[in-house]
């Protein structure tokens, strides 16, 4: 039998081909009024890929990346939204 948080946490991981990059960090937030981002680095493959793999309660999430301090929104994301100030983000759902 799974333990309880199963239930209501999924991973999922972040990519971004950026092979040229210094450092590459994930700016992540709940939907949600008062949700507070989290900023997490991503680490390098070989082939030029950043990754992070990520444990995160289930619910509606932007993000958007920072490669070497300049936001930039994820290629591969399926939606893209505009925040109050007119910033761009990603958007993705986990356990949905």
């Amino acid at each position: 039998m799974r333990p309880a948080y199963h239930s209501i946490t999924r991973h999922t991981t972040f990519r971004l081909n950026a092979p040229e990059a210094q450092e590459v960090r994930v700016l992540v937030c709940l939907v949600k009024d008062d949700a507070k981002p989290i900023t997490r680095v991503l680490r390098k493959g070989h082939d030029g890929v950043w990754s992070l793999r990520m444990e995160l309660p289930r619910g509606r999430y932007v993000y958007r990346f920072l490669v070497d301090g300049a936001p930039t929104l994820d290629p591969s994301a399926r939606i893209d939204v505009e925040d109050d100030q007119g910033g761009k983000w990603s958007m993705r759902e986990i356990g949905h």
